[in-house]
């Protein structure tokens, strides 16, 4: 057990009760026994994590790094995450903030089925950031849904995604809504002559979601949108590593895990590495500026590790949204650059001409605002 991952903490302090409980993850997170168990030393040096640098950070409190044998987490997702943040989860005040993998672990992952360029190929679209919109309102018939993704197609949309409200209470339901929506856009790419994708809610009870997945594929879509917090992660990368599906990953739930910044997991970690990890070709998460309280320091983060070297896994388009105005294109385009997916949900659909008058003005702003960073 040589080779190690390592898994960066933040803690309370002061010194010494940082460095004891730097000391006391090493323990728990392998050999669940108190610092003066009299262990074996094979077992002592060859098991237990190995603290390699407890320090002071600007805001009072600690980072630790800590080194676990790679072999522990058995190239499995929920294994890793059981070694680096099972136990230790539950201590008050403390954060997983890095995991620096190996390759030979990362290797037992997937990763994204398209990343960045392959998704950029499946729409024929180089050089700007992708414009999404999410269907809604809840209540919306499905005619009317499909309407609002047929003209956000028309107007030159590339991805239109189910609002993760819409759920569907049976798989004949989720059959009926899905192909009508499914139809409505391809009959718009046909006119249009481009390639906007549909990608439908993928939810329900955890027994058809591999049936619901497939339908999808059946009718000739590309790609799901998911809640991995609420489905389950390691699910996510089962039903992402067996076919070729794109993934969107939605936030939903996953709040719980990152945003007291005092405790859970580290925003950019979740959103970005994490959803790497379990084959999110595109990870959605609330812009600065929107209702969620994100900063711009945070959402940068977020893209940054999305699309990031991260072993030979392909990058992750990010995609943020909320807040998303016509105004703050500038904003938007400095911050995330090109190989990002604006998710406009509100301010496109209010547009006056509705979805395609708004995904025109939004494209143009788009272009704009990308224009005057370039000049």
């Amino acid at each position: 057990m040589s080779e190690r991952l390592t898994a960066v903490y933040e803690l309370p302090g002061p010194a010494s009760e940082a460095e004891r409980a730097a000391a006391l993850i090493a323990f728990e997170e392998t050999v669940e026994v108190p610092l003066d168990f009299p262990l074996a030393p094979a077992i002592r040096d060859g098991i237990v994590g190995r603290v390699d640098a407890v320090a002071p950070i600007d805001n009072g409190r600690f980072r630790a790094e800590i080194a676990f044998p790679a072999a522990l987490a058995s190239g499995g997702l929920g294994t890793l995450l059981n070694l680096v943040f099972g136990n230790a989860s539950i201590w008050p005040g403390v954060r997983l903030v890095d995991l620096r993998l190996p390759d030979a672990l990362l290797s037992s992952f997937k990763g994204p089925n398209f990343g960045v360029s392959g998704l950029r190929r499946l729409l024929g679209v180089e050089g700007r950031p992708l414009l999404a919109t999410a269907l809604k309102p809840m209540g919306s018939s499905h005619a009317e849904l499909a309407k609002t993704a047929a003209d956000f197609a028309r107007g030159g949309g590339d991805i239109a995604k189910d609002d993760q409200n819409l759920v569907d209470a049976s798989f004949a339901d989720f059959k009926e809504r899905v192909s009508l929506i499914a139809e409505a856009v391809a009959r718009a790419n046909a006119g249009s002559g481009r390639n906007c994708l549909y990608l439908p809610h993928l939810s329900g009870p955890q027994e058809e979601l591999a049936a619901r997945l497939d339908f999808a594929l059946s009718v000739g879509l590309k790609g799901v949108l998911v809640c991995p917090a609420i489905v389950g992660l390691d699910q996510v990368r089962a039903l992402a590593a067996s076919r070729k599906v794109l993934i969107m990953a939605h936030p939903a739930f996953s709040g719980a895990f990152y945003c007291d910044r005092s405790h859970g997991v580290e925003t950019s970690l979740y959103l970005g590495t994490l959803m790497r990890l379990i084959g999110a070709d595109v990870t959605v998460f609330p812009n600065a500026g929107g209702r969620f309280g994100f900063t711009r320091e945070e959402c940068r983060a977020v893209a940054a590790r999305a699309r990031s070297p991260l072993g030979a896994l392909a990058p992750c388009l990010p995609a943020p949204g909320g807040g998303m105005r016509l105004d703050n294109a500038a904003a938007m385009a400095e911050d995330f650059g090109a190989d990002a997916a604006w998710l406009v949900g509100g301010s496109l659909l209010m547009q006056p001409g509705g979805a395609e008058a708004g995904a025109r003005a939004f494209l143009a702003a788009m272009r704009e605002a990308a224009a005057e960073i370039r000049d």
